[in-house]
């Protein structure tokens, strides 16, 4: 991926100074699915919580160079250090058809923050593999203040639309070049891609050409095991004080009880439900299919959505989305 400046997409690029590696958020998975399983994972390679309030997201559709605020959505919420930030297409009516069919319940009830709920004010995530996407962020000096954000991550080459052999079929980015042709293997349309390793800052001047395969790995359609966690070099670079991880329950969505497997020394278990208000509800020490770990009694616990945190005396919290049916 050649990475430079582009005058055409932003004239405000010239004026972006390089970010240093692990200062910024960036986005660390991508997720194209069947219907309306879309999905991206933000990542905090930094040591503090970083406000998404002064962020947004920016679907360049279908190889357009102008921005539009209906294909972009302002973000909201904290991304902790050195953790995830997930991004989930707002469907989640499972009687829906058509273009507004459900997400996956899995990515649903991964989601941080759901966006594009109404396509006539937005449409950021409802991107079809042959759409850029830009994570941006304010411009404290703005060269243009109608649209007053730098881009610090660019997934894509923004202005390009990738169509089979010249023909007017669209299609994804591939990884043969010139990557817009259909040459290879087709690797933003229905695909999982996650970041690699040893990326630890993201793309800020569009690219003169987007191979996926130089910063991503692919995986098959709807892969969605890792959303959510990421693996990031950041994290020998940095020692925060606390830090967080995912854990996993069983089931999840759960009626009366799931299970977390969890093999450290427990400090404390907490419920806390969206509007942040702890629930108690009873758990018990147990052993499960050879894993130690802790079985929550959700017989009480109304309907809805709810983060599991468990704390270890080791400092190091674990957290997880918990759907109650």
């Amino acid at each position: 991926m050649i990475r430079k400046n582009t005058l055409l997409i932003f004239a405000v690029c010239s004026s972006i100074s390089a970010i240093a590696q692990c200062d910024q958020i960036f986005i660390s998975e991508y997720i194209e699915g069947s219907n309306n399983n879309k999905a991206l994972e933000l990542y905090n390679p930094t040591d503090k919580a970083i406000d998404l309030k002064d962020y947004r997201l920016t679907r360049w559709s279908n190889g357009s160079f102008a921005w539009s605020p209906q294909y972009s959505d302002k973000l909201s919420g904290t991304i902790e250090p050195l953790s995830t930030f997930n991004l989930v297409i707002d469907r989640t009516d499972i009687g829906a058809t058509g273009q507004d069919t459900a997400a996956s319940a899995e990515l649903l009830n991964k989601a941080d923050l759901l966006l594009s709920k109404d396509y006539n004010i937005s449409f950021s995530m409802s991107f079809n593999g042959d759409d850029a996407l830009s994570l941006d962020i304010i411009d404290p000096n703005p060269s243009d203040p109608t649209n007053p954000y730098l881009p610090i991550d660019i997934f894509g080459k923004i202005g390009e639309r990738p169509r089979l052999g010249g023909s007017t079929r669209t299609i994804g980015w591939s990884d043969s070049f010139p990557y817009n042709t259909g040459l290879g293997l087709w690797c933003t349309i229905n695909k999982t891609l996650i970041r690699k390793k040893s990326i630890v800052s993201g793309v800020t001047a569009n690219p003169d050409f987007f191979n996926p395969r130089e910063e991503w790995e692919v995986f098959p359609i709807n892969t969605f095991d890792s959303f959510g966690t990421h693996a990031c070099d950041c994290e020998t670079l940095s020692s925060p004080k606390v830090k967080k991880t995912t854990l996993n329950l069983f089931p999840n969505p759960a009626l009366n009880s799931t299970f977390i497997p969890f093999h450290g020394q427990l400090a404390s278990l907490e419920v806390i439900a969206l509007n942040g208000k702890t629930v108690t509800i009873n758990y018990k020490e147990n052993n499960f299919a050879r894993m130690h770990g802790y079985t929550l009694d959700l017989s009480n616990l109304s309907k809805g959505q709810y983060i599991i945190a468990i704390t270890g005396t080791n400092g190091l919290i674990h957290s997880a989305r918990l759907l109650k049916e």
